[in-house]
């Protein structure tokens, strides 16, 4: 199965790429502000995307629509979310410092 995976050019992590899993399988390297093309397993109940000891939730691809999805950091687009809740993000909320939305 193949879909699309955008990510956004946003000011946090842009020197870092984020890693997406199929299953906890790595299937890719997702760079910043780049749509690709990823190949994962037909068999593949979720994804997730992580990034050294932070990531995502974990996404079900059924869940997928029109074949794309978004990966950002979750707080970069909010300027009190970055002053404020960066620790919050990197300690106890590090299963939500991505996020994995529908949509191209």
């Amino acid at each position: 199965m193949n879909i699309q995976v955008f990510r956004p050019k946003q000011f946090v992590d842009m020197a870092r790429d984020y890693k997406l899993f199929a299953d906890d399988v790595e299937v890719a390297t997702i760079k910043r502000g780049v749509t690709q093309t990823v190949n994962i397993p037909d068999s593949t109940k979720t994804i997730q995307a992580k990034i050294d000891w932070c990531s995502s939730q974990t996404f079900p691809v059924a869940s997928i629509t029109d074949k794309g999805i978004i990966i950002k950091n979750s707080f970069g687009s909010n300027i009190f979310k970055l002053l404020f809740l960066t620790i919050y993000y990197v300690s106890f909320g590090k299963s939500k410092y991505l996020s994995v939305t529908n949509g191209i």
